[in-house]
């Protein structure tokens, strides 16, 4: 095991936002939405600058520039308009299962990211035709928080490095085994669990069950 001050300060980052969002992705997503698309924005960003102009998945400062541009835009973005935001975050959820079903199939590079981005913009589009119901939102943020946990408890761990989630988040669990699959899967499930009884002992005061499309933070 690789164990860095870097890893044990990214992994603890990654649990924190990973156990907020798999618990509180519904009742808090307008807090945690910005957070969440600035940690995707900084992984895809950085990915597709490895691939396209060669730069190491944040080992350089290019890779760290394209990142942080990517997750900033994604994040400001999903401040301000909630509909969006939940929309990219079911695209970001496919981009994560696409390319890791890629890497545990032993495809990597150029055609994960394609993948990736197919099945993405599928959970995308799902969304937005729904209308973005409830029950979806806790799905997909059950799912995102409790791999965000697993992958943060990874690196701190040292079991896995940086470029290891450098195609999603799915890619760290895939590379460190069963155990890591079926501890996300628990999670998500528990996660799932947590937030819908909280949902239902306040359904009544939730009026529709979705999300306004015009919902902007500022009007």
């Amino acid at each position: 095991m690789d164990i860095s001050l870097e890893g044990i300060i990214v992994g603890l980052l990654a649990i924190a936002i990973g156990a907020a969002w798999a618990t509180y992705g519904l009742k808090a997503f307008t807090i945690l939405l910005p957070f969440w698309a600035f940690f995707v924005g900084l992984l895809a960003g950085a990915n597709w600058g490895q691939e396209f102009l060669g730069e190491g998945f944040l080992g350089t400062t290019t890779s760290w520039v394209i990142g942080l541009v990517f997750g900033i835009v994604l994040a400001v973005l999903s401040y301000f308009w909630y509909y969006l935001a939940i929309v990219l975050l079911g695209g970001a959820v496919g981009y994560t299962l696409g390319a890791g079903l890629m890497f545990g199939l032993g495809l990597e590079g150029f055609l994960s990211i394609i993948v990736g981005l197919i099945v993405g913009a599928v959970f995308a589009i799902g969304i937005f035709v729904t209308g973005a119901p409830i029950f979806l939102v806790i799905i997909l943020s059950a799912l995102g928080g409790a791999a965000g946990i697993v992958n943060g408890a990874l690196i701190f761990l040292g079991r896995i490095q940086f470029e290891d989630v450098q195609y999603g988040l799915m890619q760290g669990l895939w590379k460190d085994g069963v155990i890591a699959i079926g501890a996300w899967l628990v999670l998500a499930i528990l996660g799932f669990g947590y937030q819908w009884r909280d949902v239902s002992r306040t359904a009544a005061d939730m009026g529709a069950p979705g999300v306004d499309r015009t919902a902007y933070r500022i009007a």
